[in-house]
């Protein structure tokens, strides 16, 4: 791909974010915040279900894990995780029931939430936990997650337009999955790669030093 394709094509993501994306972006930004805040709140409620299970499958991870893995492997298992995440959350939008890639973006926020009220359960030092262990890879890589919704919904209300209520302006098949196939590789692998990059070399070198 030369320098003026490469140009017009991104020109024409742009157009897209703004005429699309960029509201579905923002709005499960601010619900997905709000929703992580009531499960903050809810998991103290439920403290011992939560602590229980965390432990059940913190035992599990020690025992089948027979090796640290190198940094390397962190990093691919890590990057390819994040796309099969990523993926799932678009392909999931054509299924015509509207909404499920933004449920499926707020649970990923109240996991974030219920993982917080976690450690204050047990009594650790949440925000330092944060500040070290998840800020610096979590500001990159809720980029991709927030996109990959924007281009989930963007295919699922152009589906339930065409499968439910049979309008005809409703984009073709072919050109939404060409869309969003332009968008994940332009945008959703290379901020996952970064996220995947600073998650398994400077994460992981931050934990090993400040906690």
């Amino acid at each position: 791909m030369n320098a003026t394709n490469l140009k017009k094509r991104l020109a024409l993501e742009y157009q897209v974010y703004k005429e699309f994306y960029r509201k579905y972006i923002f709005s499960v930004l601010i619900l997905g915040l709000m929703t992580a805040a009531v499960f903050f709140l809810a998991s103290f409620y439920f403290k011992d279900f939560i602590v229980q299970q965390t432990n059940s499958i913190a035992e599990q991870m020690i025992n089948g894990s027979m090796e640290e893995p190198t940094s390397l492997q962190k990093l691919f298992s890590i990057f390819f995780n994040n796309l099969l995440v990523g993926a799932i959350i678009i392909l999931i939008g054509f299924i015509p029931v509207y909404g499920l890639p933004f449920l499926l973006g707020l649970f990923s926020f109240a996991s974030v939430g219920i993982l917080a009220g976690y450690g204050i359960i047990m009594k650790h030092n949440v925000l330092h936990t944060l500040a070290i262990a998840f800020v610096p890879h979590a500001v990159i890589e809720i980029i991709p997650i927030l996109y990959s919704i924007a281009i989930g919904m963007y295919i699922n209300r152009n589906m339930v337009k065409k499968v439910l209520f049979r309008k005809k302006k409703s984009e073709k098949a072919g050109k939404m999955a060409t869309q969003g196939f332009t968008s994940f590789t332009m945008i959703i692998i290379p901020l996952f790669l970064l996220a995947a990059l600073v998650e398994a070399f400077i994460t992981a070198r931050l934990v090993e030093i400040f906690l």
